[in-house]
């Protein structure tokens, strides 16, 4: 992993350090090491896992998932809800049970 096109945290001395090989364990969802280590360098939805490297080996803190987890859902949360299409039948057949007549276009002739 090259270490310049990761950031280091200083301010991570003052947390509970945990090797990214075993952050995995503090994450609230199933995640791999290879996750940790893309969210470390590349990030995901502009948020960058904040790590340090000490003595060789790179490190996050507990409170640095919890920081990354929390942008990360209110990112999510911040997102427009996906919308449906409704397809002609669908539409047909609301608009059957509102007593409407059929949308145009959506007659089926046979």
């Amino acid at each position: 992993m090259a270490s310049k096109t990761i950031f280091d945290s200083p301010e991570l001395l003052d947390e509970t350090l945990v090797p990214l090989t075993a952050a995995c364990k503090f994450f609230p969802v199933k995640c791999s090491r290879t996750s940790i280590e893309r969210w470390a360098r590349k990030g995901s939805r502009k948020v960058t896992l904040e790590t340090i490297l000490l003595g060789g080996r790179r490190y996050t803190s507990r409170e640095a998932i919890k920081r990354f987890v929390r942008s990360q859902l209110q990112t999510e949360a911040a997102r427009p809800a996906p919308t449906r299409e409704m397809s002609k039948k669908d539409i047909t057949t609301r608009a059957r049970r509102l007593g409407l007549p059929e949308p145009l276009g959506t007659r089926q002739e046979g």
